[in-house]
C-alpha cells in the first residue's frame, strides 16, 4: 500500500469546506501530481485568489497575516532559533521584545512549533501567519551561503587589502562554487591572523559546525565559528583555488604554497590539507619575512649564550647544531645566525626542505627527494661550490651527518639541526646514527637546544610578593647568582588581557672543549658526558637559563616550570600554596598551575555552573538565589575584569550573565575579551541592561552576546531566558 502524499501546509485543508469551487477531487488529482503545497495548487490552478487564501488562513489560525521580506527581519531574534528549527518547520523570527517573540509561520497553529520555540527562546511566541512561497523564499535569502557570510563579516574588522600574487584578476571563478563573499571572508581570516602576528591558521570541522583557530605565540585559540557547509566547501575551495591544489580532490593529503601581498607587505603561506571524519582540515603556515630578519641580538638569549655563540661564528670550520622539537625556533635562530655571519668576503649556501624565507646575498638550494635531490646530494653538490658557510637544514640520517662533519673538518663552517631534547643527548643520536666518535669530537663546535616560551607583556607584569613565590624557585635563584624575584603575568588591553606578548628562547648550550672531547672519545655515556661538561664549565643548562629568563622578568613561572630541574628540599610545605584572590585581572600564582586560557578545561559532569558578572553586590545575591533554585550552580564575579580572570583561571562556566556598566571592564569589553582574548565561541552569554534600545541589543549582539535581560526584572523570567540559552547550547536537554 502506497503511502498517502502530504502537501507542506496540509493543516490549510481545513479551511476548504469554507470556499466555494474548490472539488475534494481536485485535491485528490493534486496529491497524486505530488504538489508541495495545497495552497499555492489552488492559486495557481485559478481555484483560490491569494487575497481568499490569507484570509482564510487568518480565520483559521486567528493570527494576522505578515508579508514576510529578509530586510524585515531581526537579526537577534533571528540568532535564538536555530536554522534547522527554522526549515523544520517553516518558522521566521521577526521581532524580539522583552518577553515575547514574534514569529512568522506558514502554519501558525503548529503546536509543536510554538513550543520548540518557547523552549529555546525562553519568550512567550507570538505567531504571525506568512505564505508558503514567502516562507520558502524569505528561508533560501536568510541561510543562503552568500547572507551567512555577510552575517560573518559584519562581526570582524574590514580586511587588509589581500593579493594573491601571480594571480589573474578574474581567477578567482574558475570554482563555482567560490564567489566574491567567500573571498572576502577567506582574506578576512588571513588578514586577522597576520595582525595578531599569528603562526598558522587552522580550518577544522565538526559535526554541527566548523571552527577557525589561530596559533599565537605558541597558543592555539578559537577567534570564528562558522557553518560547516559553508567552511568545507566553498572556504576550503577558496584556499585550495589560492595555493594551487586540486579542488576534486577531497579523500586525499594535499601540500601546496602561495604567496599574497597583505598591504604593502608580501607574506608566503604553506597550506597542508587532510581529509577528517568531518571534512577536510586545512592549516595555513603564515611566512612572514620579518621572521627570518630578526636581529641575532634581539633573539633573547643570555649574555653568555650569545657570547659562546659569537666565539663559534667567528671561526672558520666546524659544525654548530641546533636542536629542539619541532616549533622550537630552530630555523629563526639560524637565519639570524646566517644574516649575522654573511657578508661581501664569503660564500654561504644553504640546503633547505622547504626555503622558508628568501635571504638576500645568500644561495639557497630547495631540496626535492622526488627528483633525488636529497640533503646528501645537495651537499655533495654545495662542497663543489667553493663555499666558506654552509647550512644544512636538517640532518636525518648518516650518509648526511658524515658529510656535514667531513666538510666541518675541511675549511668550512657548517650550521644544521637536529630533533633531540637536549645537548648531550645529542652525541648518542648521531652516534646511533652511525656517526664514528672520532669524527665528532674534533668536528663539534657547540650545541645548542632550545624551546619557545612567551614573554611576559612589558606594561602589565607585576612581581609576584615573597609572602605568595615558591621558596625552591628563589632558592635556585640565589644558588645560580640572579635576583631572588620574579615577575607573573597581569593582562591588560595591551597584551589582549592576556599577560603575555611575543616569545623568547630558553636556551642549553654545550661548547667542546679538550675535556668533553676526551670523554666522547672515550666511549662515555650520556650522564659521563654531562657531568664532564658541568666540571669544564662547557655546559650551561636549560635550567640555569630558565632562571635567568625569570628573574630578569622575561617570563613567569607557569612558562618555564616544566624546564626546571631543581633539588626538592626535604620540608617543602609552603612550596605548593594556595592560589591567591587574584584582584581583577590578576592570574593565580604560576605554581598553582591554572588552566591556559586558550584551552579551558572540559566541563565537568553534575550540575550546570553559572557565573554572573555584577558590580551590584544585591544584584548579585537575587540572581544567584535564582540559579540556585533552579538546580543550577552559582559563581559570582564583582566586575568584568574579575570574570575574565577567573574564566581564564578555568573551569570555564556554562553561561555567563553580565551587566554591562560595570567598573574596571564594562560588560561589552567582558564580551569581547571571552570571544577574542580566550576564544570561547561558544559560551552563552545573556547581557543585563538598563536600557531598551534596539541600538544596545543590536551593539551586544555583534559583539558575542546571545540574549538580553532588561532591568527591572522577574526571576522566572530571567531563569526562563537561562535555561533557554543552556539549552541552544546543548548544556542541558
Amino acid at each position: 500500500m502506497t503511502e498517502l502524499w502530504r502537501f507542506r501546509d496540509e493543516w490549510f485543508l481545513r479551511a476548504l469546506p469554507g470556499l466555494p469551487g474548490v472539488p475534494p477531487q481536485v485535491v485528490d488529482q493534486f496529491r497524486t501530481e505530488k504538489k508541495k503545497y495545497i495552497s499555492h495548487a489552488l492559486i495557481d490552478a485559478g481555484k483560490l485568489t491569494v487575497d481568499q487564501f490569507v484570509k482564510a488562513a487568518e480565520a483559521l489560525s486567528k493570527t494576522k497575516y505578515f508579508p514576510l521580506f529578509p530586510e524585515k527581519v531581526d537579526k537577534f531574534a533571528l540568532s535564538l532559533v536555530p536554522e534547522k528549527i527554522c526549515r523544520k518547520y517553516d518558522l521566521v523570527p521577526v521581532k524580539l521584545v522583552e518577553t515575547e517573540i514574534k514569529v512568522a509561520m506558514s502554519n501558525p497553529s503548529d503546536f509543536n512549533a510554538l513550543s520548540d520555540v518557547e523552549a529555546l527562546t525562553g519568550r512567550r511566541v507570538l505567531p504571525l501567519f506568512t505564505t508558503p512561497r514567502e516562507m520558502e523564499a524569505c528561508l533560501e535569502q536568510l541561510f543562503s551561503a552568500d547572507t551567512v557570510i555577510f552575517d560573518l563579516l559584519s562581526k570582524l574588522d574590514a580586511p587588509d587589502d589581500i593579493m594573491v600574487m601571480g594571480e589573474a584578476k578574474g581567477e578567482d571563478a574558475k570554482d563555482g562554487g567560490v564567489t566574491s563573499p567567500v573571498i572576502t571572508l577567506v582574506n578576512s581570516i588571513i588578514s586577522q591572523a597576520y595582525r595578531k602576528h599569528s603562526s598558522d591558521i587552522h580550518i577544522e570541522h565538526e559535526e554541527k559546525s566548523s571552527h577557525v583557530r589561530i596559533r599565537v605565540d605558541g597558543e592555539l585559540k578559537t577567534v570564528m565559528k562558522i557553518p560547516r557547509h559553508i567552511a568545507m566547501g566553498p572556504v576550503v575551495s577558496r584556499i585550495k583555488i589560492m595555493s594551487d591544489l586540486d579542488v576534486s580532490v577531497h579523500m586525499r593529503p594535499q601540500d601546496g604554497r602561495t604567496k599574497i601581498r597583505i598591504g604593502s607587505s608580501e607574506v608566503g603561506l604553506r597550506v597542508s590539507t587532510l581529509p577528517t571524519s568531518y571534512g577536510e582540515k586545512v592549516v595555513m603556515r603564515i611566512l612572514d619575512q620579518r621572521a627570518a630578519e630578526v636581529p641575532f641580538e634581539k633573539l633573547g638569549f643570555a649574555p653568555e649564550v650569545v657570547a659562546g655563540l659569537d666565539k663559534c661564528m667567528s671561526l672558520t670550520q666546524g659544525i654548530v647544531l641546533v636542536t629542539g622539537p619541532t616549533g622550537s625556533g630552530k630555523t629563526t635562530t639560524l637565519y639570524s645566525v646566517l644574516n649575522k655571519v654573511k657578508n661581501e668576503t664569503s660564500n654561504v649556501v644553504t640546503a633547505e626542505d622547504p626555503i622558508e624565507y628568501k635571504l638576500p646575498g645568500i644561495n639557497q638550494v630547495q631540496v626535492n627527494e622526488k627528483q633525488g635531490l636529497c640533503f646528501a646530494a645537495v651537499l655533495r653538490s654545495v662542497l663543489r661550490q667553493d663555499p666558506d658557510i654552509i647550512m644544512v637544514g636538517e640532518i636525518r640520517d648518516k650518509e648526511t651527518a658524515d658529510i656535514a662533519f667531513q666538510a666541518a673538518m675541511t675549511g668550512h663552517l657548517v650550521l644544521s639541526t637536529l630533533h633531540t631534547n637536549d645537548t648531550v643527548s645529542t652525541i648518542s643520536r648521531l652516534v646511533d646514527m652511525g656517526v664514528d666518535r672520532f669524527k665528532i669530537s674534533p668536528g663539534l663546535l657547540a650545541i645548542t637546544a632550545q624551546r619557545l616560551v612567551r614573554k611576559l607583556c612589558p606594561l602589565c607584569r607585576q612581581p609576584v610578593a615573597a609572602a605568595e613565590a615558591d621558596p625552591e624557585i628563589l632558592r635556585a635563584l640565589a644558588e645560580h647568582g640572579l635576583e631572588k624575584t620574579y615577575y607573573r603575568a597581569v593582562g591588560c588591553k595591551n597584551c589582549e588581557m592576556s599577560g603575555y606578548a611575543g616569545r623568547t628562547s630558553i636556551v642549553e648550550l654545550l661548547l667542546m672543549d679538550p675535556k668533553v672531547k676526551e670523554v666522547i672519545n672515550s666511549g662515555a655515556v650520556v650522564e659521563e658526558i654531562t657531568k664532564a661538561a658541568l666540571a669544564a664549565g662547557s655546559l650551561r643548562t636549560m635550567t640555569r637559563d630558565a632562571l635567568w629568563h625569570l628573574a630578569t622578568a622575561q617570563t613567569d613561572l607557569k612558562e618555564v616550570e616544566s624546564y626546571l630541574a631543581l633539588k626538592k628540599t626535604a620540608a617543602s610545605p609552603a612550596a605548593s600554596p594556595q592560589p591567591v584572590q587574584a584582584s581583577a585581572s590578576v592570574p593565580a600564582p604560576a605554581n598553582s598551575a591554572p588552566e591556559t586560557p586558550a584551552a579551558p578545561a572540559a566541563l565537568p559532569p553534575g550540575k550546570p555552573r553559572v557565573m554572573v558578572a555584577d558590580d551590584d553586590q544585591i544584584m548579585r545575591m537575587l540572581l544567584k538565589k535564582f540559579i540556585e533554585n533552579a538546580g543550577y550552580e552559582a559563581l559570582e564575579a564583582a566586575d568584568g575584569e574579575e570574570a575574565l580572570t577567573k574564566i581564564a583561571e578555568g573551569p570555564a562556566p556554562d553561561l555567563l550573565i553580565s551587566d554591562i556598566n560595570m567598573p574596571k571592564m564594562n560588560g561589552f569589553d567582558l564580551v569581547k575579551g571571552l570571544r577574542g582574548t580566550l576564544g570561547l565561541l561558544d559560551m552563552p552569554v545573556i547581557m543585563l541592561t538598563t536600557e531598551g534600545s534596539d541600538k544596545s541589543q543590536e551593539l551586544a549582539f555583534q559583539l558575542g552576546a546571545d540574549d538580553y535581560v532588561i532591568k527591572p526584572f522577574k526571576g522566572p523570567l530571567v531563569m526562563a531566558r537561562v535555561t533557554a540559552a543552556l539549552r541552544r547550547a546543548g548544556r542541558i536537554t
